[in-house]
């Protein structure tokens, strides 16, 4: 059953009519979360060179963040087929948007459009699940140990792959690699592995960086599909109790509360779609 679903806004940008680039579908036995990939602000190369304020007002309206986002929401909620197949439509979807705003990709102000995203869908006791980069899924068991959650894939590369190129993200030439080196790249052979991740930007490569799989179910379990600014709280027990003992109020004050005490952990922009089984 569908307990719950919403985006809670990145704290620092409430007042500042910034873009929603987390976007959900969801329905009574299916959801998925896409989560837009933060564009460059318009104009800036060095990041260091301007205050915070300064890059929120500057940043995209609209933002290729958010529609590349939209759209694979939309494309996922009206195709059918194994969720691998859907999030690969959706990546299509996602071509389709860049091809008519990205006239040639410079990996900064003019990067693809692009989106990460996960997906589940429930039948019966069998709990179906997609997924691309760092949007999860996680299963709690009625006791509130994780039964299961889906593997953060660019934090498995990111050291020491991409913690080693040794220049400040804030920095464009640093952008620019991660985003043309990293991203999609299947040719991006270390330590005799590929050490890219996945990105749903249109490109085919994207498809190879999809993750499916199914587990089953037991009467208690607690689904949740999420972006990655739920992270930091999935195991901490104050909020595992709050899933188990789910009231819509109480958990909204919880998150924004422990979002304002410390943003750096828990205030970014973050998706939840909650099913109790």
């Amino acid at each position: 059953m569908l307990i719950y679903k919403n985006t809670f806004e990145n704290i620092k940008t409430l007042d500042c009519d910034f873009p929603i680039e987390d976007q959900y579908y969801a329905n009574d036995f299916e959801a998925i979360v896409a989560d837009g990939i933060t564009r460059d602000p318009v104009g800036v190369l060095n990041f260091t060179e301007h205050k915070f304020s300064d890059m929120v007002k500057l940043y995209p309206r609209p933002s290729g963040a958010e529609l590349a986002a939209k759209e694979i929401c939309e494309s996922f909620s009206q195709t059918a087929g194994t969720l691998k197949e859907r999030l690969v439509e959706s990546n299509k979807s996602v071509k389709a948007l860049n091809d008519k705003y990205i006239k040639e990709c410079d990996y900064l102000q003019n990067d693809y459009y692009a989106a990460v995203a996960s997906c589940v869908r429930i039948n019966g006791n069998v709990l179906e699940y997609a997924y691309i980069c760092d949007s999860g899924v996680i299963v709690y068991d009625k006791l509130g140990n994780v039964k299961f959650q889906t593997q953060d894939d660019k934090a498995a590369i990111s050291q020491p792959y991409i913690n080693s190129i040794g220049i400040s993200w804030f920095l464009p030439e640093a952008r620019v690699k991660v985003r043309k080196d990293f991203r999609n790249n299947l040719n991006n052979i270390q330590d005799g592995k590929c050490v890219s991740f996945g990105a749903l930007t249109g490109e085919d490569a994207a498809a190879e960086f999809i993750k499916s799989g199914q587990l089953e179910l037991d009467s208690g379990d607690s689904v949740l599909v999420y972006s990655d600014g739920l992270a930091n709280f999935l195991h901490d027990e104050d909020f595992i109790n709050q899933i188990l003992n789910f009231n819509e109020e109480e958990f909204q004050k919880y998150i924004l509360d422990k979002s304002i005490a410390d943003y750096d952990k828990y205030g970014s922009e973050k998706t939840i779609v909650l099913f109790k089984i």
